[in-house]
């Protein structure tokens, strides 16, 4: 996963999908909870101007640096994404 000047880029096993940020509507962050053990998990969502969205989580390589070039990219206070709670809900990070 990484962020540049033309969108935000997810690698996946099928090849490298490219969302381009003139198609980007929305892009935020938000902490979950997973049972059986409430393990904390954190995930951006990538909204499309056409309604579709796509979901990138702290597994895929380059997610930190990802959130924090979006962040950038918006002018967006960065969220300190070691204290996202579930509580506080959807963060908004662009634009």
């Amino acid at each position: 996963m990484f962020v540049d000047d033309i969108g935000i880029s997810l690698a996946e096993v099928a090849g490298t999908v490219l969302h381009r940020w003139p198609e980007i509507a929305e892009v935020s962050v938000q902490a979950w909870l997973l049972p059986p053990e409430n393990q904390r998990f954190v995930e951006m969502d990538i909204s499309h101007v056409s309604g579709d969205f796509v979901t990138a989580d702290e597994l895929f390589e380059g997610f930190y640096d990802a959130v924090t070039a979006v962040a950038a990219q918006a002018g967006a206070r960065l969220p300190d994404l070691s204290a996202l709670d579930p509580s506080d809900g959807v963060v908004q990070i662009y634009p």
